[in-house]
């Protein structure tokens, strides 16, 4: 899933749900801004895979979510 998608058109204040997941915009807006491109759920682990052409990352819920 690519995160610039997944948050045009949304302010900071909403949340996206991602496979059973909220994610706040604000802290996919912070992931855009860190160089991450892409994300992939992985719900049985409960982690997010996320990468861009400068960086690579595997994230839980919790961290994804205080990125924001």
């Amino acid at each position: 899933m690519k995160i610039e998608e997944m948050i045009s058109g949304k302010n900071d204040n909403d949340e996206i749900n991602i496979k059973g997941s909220s994610i706040p915009v604000s802290s996919l807006r912070n992931l855009l801004e860190e160089g991450y491109e892409h994300l992939v759920p992985y719900k049985s682990e409960k982690t997010f895979s996320l990468w861009g052409k400068r960086c690579t990352g595997c994230l839980t819920e919790e961290q994804l979510r205080n990125r924001g």
